[in-house]
């Protein structure tokens, strides 16, 4: 999780996130501090990534910079409620139309999800379809490392994005398992299992011949 910026410098960001585009100059008069004091923590806010700017022309001068908030500083400074809305609507669908739709749903989405990725992609060995899968894994902000042995892959998820969901339903996890055995056409073992109180999620892959 990124570090919030503290004292001036969230000032700053507070600032930024009410207005579409600031100069040094009028975030210092919002704030009562002088632009060269502002442009200071701006360079730090900006080496972090959390702000860019623009060069503005005006009338007459020299154009001045206009500073916003980058998406990284969106995504990562300001609080979201993901997790706690899509437990609120998988307990609504549950109440209304029973467990198995929210297991139908969850297996759907990872679907749709994967289908939008492996499309139309061809793999000539097992190691490049491993490789794939935690290409797709991370980018969905599970944290994998693979490790390969003589007779297997060791597939490991360091962190479970989805863990709010899993924890209140497990068919997640048995929907992930699933789809590993689908993608690979093997029968995978999972070791270890966030959920479940270990530190990591972890399957074993063996080497076999790949079902295409």
């Amino acid at each position: 999780m990124a570090a919030i910026p503290k004292g001036t410098r969230n000032k700053i960001v507070q600032v930024l996130k009410r207005n579409q585009g600031l100069s040094s100059t009028e975030i210092g008069e919002q704030l009562g501090l002088h632009k060269v004091t502002v442009r200071q923590h701006l360079d730090v806010l900006e080496n972090n990534g959390y702000v860019d700017y623009t060069k503005e022309r005006g009338r007459r001068g020299r154009p001045r910079n206009v500073y916003h908030l980058t998406e990284k500083a969106i995504n990562q400074l300001f609080p979201r409620n993901y997790p706690g809305f899509a437990v609120s609507l998988l307990d609504a669908v549950a109440a209304t139309d029973g467990e198995k739709k929210v297991h139908s749903l969850l297996r759907q989405q990872m679907e749709q999800r994967a289908a939008n990725y492996f499309q139309g992609q061809k793999y000539d060995s097992l190691g490049e379809k491993v490789e794939a899968l935690a290409d797709f894994f991370n980018r969905e902000g599970h944290m994998v490392e693979v490790e390969e042995t003589r007779s297997a892959f060791v597939f490991r998820e360091y962190h479970c994005a989805l863990i709010n969901i899993a924890e209140k339903y497990g068919q997640l996890c048995q929907i992930e398992l699933s789809f590993f055995q689908n993608i690979l056409g093997l029968p995978i073992q999972r070791e270890c299992h966030i959920a479940s109180g270990d530190s990591l999620c972890s399957y074993h892959i063996p080497k076999m011949n790949i079902i295409n």
